[in-house]
């Protein structure tokens, strides 16, 4: 055995040293010797300088089994790891190194097994956002960085999957981080509880949350090792919901709390530097002024109980703010203003009763009567001060006949007050604890109930001088200690059971002996209770009796000391604790005497009753239950504390059994409280105290070191020969182990795993490194082997080279020496061919042009002659012309003259006969008849005029009397709005909008009245109009009669004139009932008034000459009633037009110009109505006027249809809830008419339902739309359905925004100029519909995203699509438990296959830009931050080779944004990208790291120091050295304040809404599959 100890211990091998400052320190084996039976080895320690010689012999060794050996250090692969359980060396150094080096490196965090081991950091880090909860939720422990809320998640999810309650013990010593590790825990349950709630944080989670502030005031306090140091134990039951079939959620139904052992004495006394109790300080600084003069409050210096420390305040705490706090706390649990008064009152009364001045005289105390601390308690605690003075300095002596009243002495008298106060607070305290248990069982607490119990209980403590508190603290850690011993125990066996692997029971120091010693029957506290029940009971006579009973030899756990007769020691788990025996007997008793009780149950203050009579529950092996507290005669049969901390703690035992249970270790890594200081002694000594090593030597008992097969064939394949692997790891990995050890006792196969004895896989690595470095040096051979031999066939093949070239240099400057000599022979013979040609081309030109000059010069001679000939032909024929025309003007002149004067003549003949006729009877005649049916014309136009007026007049009156009952109404509505404020302090909305729609009715009719009263003034001047062309029509017939040439009109004539006049009057009855039934007196009046204010109302013409007087009649009925029924049917809807495709509305077209120029912008169908039935004089009344009439009534159904529930009924069923959304598709891409039909057909209703005046029915009909369109879109089946909506939102926001900018120009035209009700309407309308756009866009954004979230680690991270650079997926030495996987879920092509669909069907729903750009970029932006994130947190994942493919993936992301035009969106993957070059440039310089902080420039120090920390290196790669990772903790140090570790995924940017964009056109589409009778007859309505 000694010589396969001995194989491992090779030169160059390191080992650890004890040493008494650094704990453990390294040297390097430098000699070995072994000769014969002897052993020598030589280490050389750097850090100390000098040499250390190990001597020991074989024989030793194989008796001692190697223990005599230095602890080797592990291989350098291993340092740094996140769980202890893999290091192949698992012992004291080993642990202690490896969590030293990663606290240096800023991990906090280290497993050790199932223990959480947690480091205090003594500064903020960012490592329990928000968003680091996020990332931990729903994560497999190894899969993420160790943390706290990798445990808390652990246990979440065991109780939800396992169905098996769960507990979470955080234990350590003061300052070591326990108070708010379990803050964290529980925070982390009340966010992962509501991560999938719509709402917010429930009123439960506020209460769980509130009871830390509440717990830390009154229980915690500062201590000389912490600033918020626990003073009690704490167990909290944290209740979950039970997941139903309707339910299946799970969340915080409330919680329980438990409490051990408050330190009653630190609210009597507090040692130098302390403090006490939070609240009595938060109370001094935070009460507000009038309420600290009531109690009598002052500064923390004038109170004894506060100021025994020294120390009144703690560095960067505020206790007036921690005040603020604690009270919104309490108000959170439950507990009203008042009763937190009642609360401060007795802490008031606590602190004056401290104050209390007793003074000795002679051997009895004496108390002052005016003492005003003692009047100011007793009156705040409402006792009578005489009493409570009396049996402060006396007590009461009961024998068999009487009862004997002695005073105390000076001691006795303050025991006595302090031991008032002791009990009173414990009893405020454990009230407390009972009232926020009542209040956090609001819903109701199941039987069976599933809970996560957090125990956050003291660590083992060992001071220069331990009392009474650190021997019931550590014994609760004895029993701690047992469960997780037993725990460890039970689950190593239970994984050798599952594996089938050959194994023995492991054999572990078990510390039930030290527990016997402590609870066992006649232990300590059964010694120490029979001595406190004893009337002499005394500390001296505990201590004889514990020398007697356990000062034995067979008792190996108590020890007496040598010297002195007042302490014993326990040798506990974690190191021997020496006790002093004084104050044992005291501090179990803590009780008050029963005259004491008597006097505070006699209070006058209630409250103070209900807190002292609070009943505790029975405790087991205790045969009273009441809480301790009256001393005197009853004292013996009352229990006392240390027998109530039992009970309590054998409870606390058995709900620990009963769940499964999680350890968190908290390790405070200095005593000065520094940042990441580390200090190796005092971590060595919490390591041994919390169990952490304890675990370790059952852990080596077995089989410590164990791997899937998977990862172990994966690692050391190369140690066997490659004929001999298999594709079976099962196989594989046995005959590597077979092949590479021999002794079958150092490992063990399992079903799935292979496991291994201490110390067995540092020798595999190093076997494996070995074998490494022979593979490098055969391929480092035969590399320079290939280069040197590419270097010779290199240098050969340039001396070929430059020979072949000289050879052909020589070649060729011959060759050229010949070209030249040939080439000026051919000069020479071309250049004397040139110069003969150039001779004989200058004699053959100057031939040429002598002869071209003769030839010119003859041409121009015959030319001139043929102009001259031309010329003299053409004047000729121009003088001939012009004689001929000269003859024939003068003849046809001569003809004129002849005819025009017999033409004269004739004319003045008939010009003569003419006067004679003018001059006759008969024209005259004419004339008169003429004059006399202007009269009668105007006559009838007057009397028409009388009667409107008179109409009009009874319509005023109505109209008045209207505007009296509203007045009435409003002067009511008044009176009752005025009682109703008086009474109430504001008034009722209802009532408010009573009065508005009063005050707006009354503004209506006022309105109203003034436009008849403009009606009414203009009628009256066209009447005066009419009487003067009246008065001069019987001015002129009054001039002709006078001539007496006017002959009589004759009966004929005169009875025509009366049948035309009645059959006028019948048609204008006719006129006058279809008006008064078909349209409103409202309606009438406004048209009325608009057909006043036409220029078209002006009097009839007088001119003309119309030949009978029935035209002219017929021309003023036809006028007036084209006016009235033109101002009737003002508003009506427009004439029915044919229905089809790409027809269109009017309404958002500017109105057609009236063809006379004279007629208002607002002429309409009526107007049309009336000229067609009134064309070429028709008057039949079964003609035009019935067609008009019938136009009329079909106006009249879509008015009917617009203001039924049938029209909003089909549009929410047909065009909303069961539309048939036509499907995205690249081959038959739909129309935009086909896609937003659904919200032109509804814009158009919109439109003709403001043209009826039906603003109110329109708003309720949009209102009730998008609510069905809410209520479709928020269900989130299909993404086509959101595009499909989301898109037609926008368009109908557009319609409505057009329609409504329409209506603005109209109403600037109107003289009121005030804002109308269908402008109103449609502010409403388009507001809704910002919301629902807003709406649907976030919330499929929200749907996006969590269909996103599950693709994108692993498709960005984990996926690896370059063949060259694949690693395992898990990364780190192995996998986890044979885990992991080859192949991720998704790749990267299905995550961009993803954005693609997503973009084409936003895309085919002709999407706003702007909306679709800002839908792709947010998701790209969770895209960058989710996968940033994952890899900050992500352990022994971060390598070179995985920074290669994340790059690539990126890369990928960029190139598809860059395809699809949003190339802004790669600004969200720069952080991931940066952060995936960190991890391939080099790190072996500070050079390095400078590179890295100039290329990584988006990263901040914090970033890059995580992604530093978690870098592992591959094989061949360098690791990082502790020095520069120091150098980028400093960097990260000075900006910790403005920097943050992980992105915010929540903060995404706001919704830009896209600009909206003019509708000019709303097309009327309707598909041809669709049925829908109502729209279709709305639409088709619209001109």
């Amino acid at each position: 055995m000694a010589e396969k100890a001995l194989e491992v211990y090779t030169k160059g091998s390191e080992a650890w040293f004890p040493d008494e400052k650094e704990g453990w320190v390294m040297g390097k084996l430098t000699t070995r010797v072994i000769a014969d039976d002897a052993v020598k080895l030589g280490f050389h320690i750097d850090s100390l300088g000098k040499d250390v010689i190990v001597e020991t012999t074989k024989t030793k060794l194989n008796d001692t089994k190697a223990a005599d050996l230095p602890p080797l250090q592990n291989p350098p692969a291993l340092d740094g790891i996140d769980d202890l359980a893999f290091l192949s060396y698992l012992h004291e150094p080993a642990v202690l190194h490896n969590i030293r080096l990663r606290y240096l490196q800023q991990n906090i965090y280290t497993y050790s097994g199932i223990v959480l081991i947690a480091m205090n950091p003594f500064a903020k880090v960012p490592l329990y956002g928000q968003d680091v909860m996020r990332e931990y939720s729903g994560k497999r422990r190894e899969e993420l960085e160790p943390h706290l809320f990798a445990v808390a998640e652990e246990a979440y999810r065991s109780m939800i999957q396992d169905k098996k309650n769960q507990s979470i013990i955080v234990s350590g010593e003061s300052g070591a981080g326990k108070t708010q590790s379990a803050r964290y825990i529980m925070r982390y349950f009340a966010t992962v509880e509501s991560a999938g709630a719509s709402s917010g944080e429930s009123e439960v989670e506020r209460s769980v949350l509130a009871t830390n502030p509440i717990m830390e005031a009154f229980g915690n306090s500062k201590t000389t090792r912490n600033d918020n140091s626990s003073r009690f134990g704490k167990y909290m039951e944290i209740l979950f919901s039970t997941p139903t079939e309707k339910n299946p959620s799970v969340r915080i139904t409330g919680a329980k709390i438990r409490t051990y052992l408050l330190e009653r004495s630190r609210l009597i006394f507090q040692p130098a530097t302390e403090r006490n109790y939070h609240i009595f300080y938060q109370l001094c600084a935070g009460a507000p002024a009038a309420e600290r003069k009531d109690l009598g409050l002052g500064s923390w210096e004038s109170f004894f109980y506060l100021n025994q420390g020294g120390m009144g305040t703690i560095p960067g705490v505020d206790d007036a703010a921690e005040f603020v706090e604690t009270s919104k706390a309490l108000s959170d649990v439950g507990i009203s203003l008042q009763t937190q008064w009642a609360i401060f009152k007795i802490c008031a009364a606590l602190l004056h009763m401290g104050n209390i001045k007793i003074e000795a005289k002679r051997d009895e105390s004496h108390i002052a009567d005016d003492d005003a601390a003692m009047q100011m308690a007793t009156s705040l605690l409402g006792v009578d001060v005489k009493e409570f003075k009396k049996w402060i300095t006396k007590k009461q002596i009961i024998t068999r006949s009487e009862k004997i009243v002695s005073n105390v002495n000076q001691y006795q008298a303050v025991v006595g007050r302090d031991s008032v106060a002791k009990f009173i607070y414990s009893m405020l305290f454990d009230w407390l604890v009972k009232v926020i248990n009542v209040n956090l069982a609001k819903e109701g607490v199941e039987d069976n109930q599933r809970f996560i119990g957090v125990l956050d209980i003291y660590g083992f403590e060992h001071f220069k001088k331990n009392s009474f508190e650190q021997f019931c603290i550590n014994y609760a850690n004895e029993k701690l200690q047992q469960e997780f011993n037993a725990h460890v125990f039970k689950l190593e066996q239970e994984e050798y059971v599952a594996e089938k692997i050959n194994w023995s029971f492991i054999d572990f120091n078990d510390n039930q002996p030290c527990i016997d010693l402590i609870e066992g029957k006649l232990g300590i506290l059964d010694l120490l209770d029979e001595e406190s029940r004893l009337p002499s009971g005394a500390d001296q006579s505990l201590i004889t009796k514990l020398y007697q009973r356990f000062a034995v030899p067979t008792q190996k756990f108590f020890e007496k000391p040598r010297f002195g007769q007042s302490a014993f020691t326990v040798k506990h788990y974690a190191t021997d604790v020496v006790y002093d025996i004084d104050g044992f007997i005291e501090k179990n008793k803590d009780t008050v005497s029963d005259e004491q009780m008597a006097v505070l149950n006699s209070s006058a203050f209630d409250f103070l009753k209900e807190v002292i009579k609070i009943e505790e529950p029975p405790v087991s092996d205790v045969a009273s239950p009441p809480r301790p507290g009256r001393g005197g005669a009853s004292s013996m049969k009352k229990p006392t504390l240390g027998s109530i901390f039992k009970g309590s703690l054998v409870k606390l035992m058995e709900t620990i059994r009963q769940t499964e249970v999680h350890y968190i270790r908290c390790i405070k890594p200095n005593m000065a409280k520094t940042a990441f200081t580390f200090e190796p002694i005092p971590v060595l000594q919490q390591l041994r105290a919390c169990g952490v090593l304890e675990t370790i030597r059952i852990s080596c008992a077995g089989y410590p070191s164990r791997t899937g097969y998977e990862d172990f064939a994966d690692r050391y394949y190369l140690l066997v020969p490659s004929n001999q692997w298999s594709p079976n790891p099962n196989q594989l990995t046995e005959a590597i182990v077979k092949k590479v050890i021999n002794d079958d006792d150092k490992y063990q196969m399992g079903l799935t795993k292979v496991f291994f004895r201490a110390g067995q896989m540092a020798f595999l690595e190093k076997l494996r490194t070995e074998r490494q470095r022979a593979c490098v040096i055969m391929i480092q051979k035969n590399v320079r082997a290939a280069i040197y031999r590419r270097k010779y066939l290199r240098m050969r093949a340039a001396a070929i080279t430059i020979q072949k070239h000289t050879r052909g240099h020589l070649a060729r400057k011959q060759y050229k020496d010949m070209r030249e000599t040939r080439a000026a022979i051919k000069i020479q013979k071309n250049v004397r061919a040139w110069l003969a040609r150039k001779r004989f081309n200058r004699f053959r030109d100057a031939a040429i042009k002598i002869q071209s000059t003769y030839r010119m010069a003859r041409a121009q001679s015959e030319a001139k002659a043929l102009r001259s000939l031309r010329a003299a032909i053409i004047i000729q024929r121009v003088y001939r012309g012009y004689s001929a025309r000269k003859a024939y003007k003068a003849s046809k002149a001569r003809m004129v003259l002849i005819q025009s004067c017999f033409r004269r003549r004739i004319a003045i003949k008939e010009m003569k006969v003419l006067k004679a006729e003018a001059r006759s009877v008969g024209k005259l005649k004419e004339t008169n008849y003429k004059l006399e049916g202007k009269v009668v014309e105007l006559s009838r136009t007057l009397a028409e005029r009388n009667e409107e007026t008179a109409r009009n007049a009874e319509k005023i009156t109505h109209l008045e009397d209207q505007v009296r009952v509203w007045k009435e109404r409003f002067e009511k509505s008044d009176a009752v709005n005025k009682g109703a404020a008086a009474k109430t302090e504001e008034g009722s909305a209802e009532l408010r909008n009573e009065l508005v729609a009063v005050k707006a009715d009354k503004e209506k009719a006022e309105k109203e009245l003034e436009k008849l009263g403009v009606m009414m003034k203009r009628r009256d001047e066209k009447i005066e109009k009419l009487e003067e062309s009246a008065k001069l029509l019987k001015e002129e017939l009054a001039k002709a009669k006078a001539e007496k040439s006017v002959p009589v009109m004759k009966k004929e004539d005169e009875e025509a004139y009366m049948a035309l006049k009645k059959e006028v009057v019948v048609m204008r009855e006719q006129m006058a009932r279809l008006l008064a039934g078909k349209y409103r007196a409202d309606r009438v009046a406004d048209s009325m008034l608009a057909a006043s204010l036409s220029p078209t109302d002006g009097p009839a013409t007088a001119s003309g000459s119309q030949p009978y007087p029935l035209e002219n009649t017929k021309s003023a009925v036809n006028m007036q009633i084209e006016m009235d029924m033109a101002a009737a049917a003002a508003k009506a809807r427009p004439r029915r037009h044919s229905f089809g495709e790409g027809a269109q509305s009017p309404v958002l077209e500017p109105p057609p110009p009236a063809a006379t120029g004279e007629m208002t912008p607002r002429k309409t169908r009526t107007n049309m109505i009336i000229d067609t039935a009134f064309a070429n004089g028709g008057m039949n009344s079964t003609g035009p006027m019935s067609a008009g009439a019938g136009v009329m009534l079909e106006a009249e159904r879509s008015v009917r249809i617009l203001e039924e529930k049938a029209l909003e009924d089909e549009i929410i069923d047909a065009l909303v809830t069961n539309l048939r959304i036509p499907l995205p598709s690249t081959q038959t891409v739909a129309t935009r008419k086909e896609i937003f039909f659904p919200a032109h057909l509804i814009g158009c209703t919109i439109v003709q339902m403001l043209r009826n005046d039906l603003a109110t029915r329109m708003l309720s009909l949009m209102t009730n739309v998008m609510k069905a369109i809410q209520n479709l879109t928020m269900k989130f089946e299909d993404d086509y359905v959101s595009a499909f909506w989301l898109s037609n939102c926008y368009e109908l926001l557009c319609v409505v925004r057009t329609t409504r900018e329409r209506e603005r120009a109209k109403a600037r035209t109107r003289p009121s100029g005030e804002t109308g009700e269908a402008e109103r309407a449609l502010d409403k309308v388009l507001n809704d519909l910002d919301y629902l756009l807003i709406e649907i866009y976030h919330g499929w954004i929200k749907e996006l995203k969590k269909r996103l979230t599950n693709m994108i680690t692993p498709a960005v991270i984990e996926n690896q699509s370059l063949p060259g650079y694949i690693c395992k997926q898990s990364g780190g030495l192995w996998g986890k438990w044979g885990k992991s996987s080859s192949a991720s879920q998704f790749t990267i092509e299905q995550l961009l296959n993803f954005l693609s669909k997503l973009s084409k069907t936003m895309r085919c729903y002709y999407m706003e830009d702007t909306m679709t750009r800002q839908i792709l970029t947010e998701l790209l932006r969770v895209v960058g931050v989710s996968a940033f994130n994952h890899l900050l947190m992500r352990k022994n994942f971060c390598t070179w080779k995985r920074g290669v493919q994340i790059q690539y993936n990126v890369s990928r992301l960029e190139e598809w944004c860059t395809s699809h035009g949003i190339a802004e969106a790669t600004l969200h993957l720069q952080q991931l990208l940066q952060a995936a070059k960190l991890l391939t440039l080099n790190k072996t310089s500070p050079q390095d790291i400078e590179t890295i902080f100039d290329v990584c420039f988006l990263l901040n120090p914090t970033q890059i120091k995580k992604l530093l920390s978690l870098y592992y290196a591959a094989d061949f790669d360098s690791p990082l050295s502790p020095e520069l990772l120091k150098i980028v903790a400093s960097r990260a140090v000075l900006n910790e304040k403005s920097d943050i570790l992980l992105l915010d995924l929540e903060q995404a940017p706001d919704f830009v809404k896209p600009a909206s964009k003019p509708v000019d056109t709303i097309e009327r589409f309707v598909p041809t599959w669709m049925s829908l009778p109502n729209i279709t007859t709305v639409v088709s309505s619209a001109n």
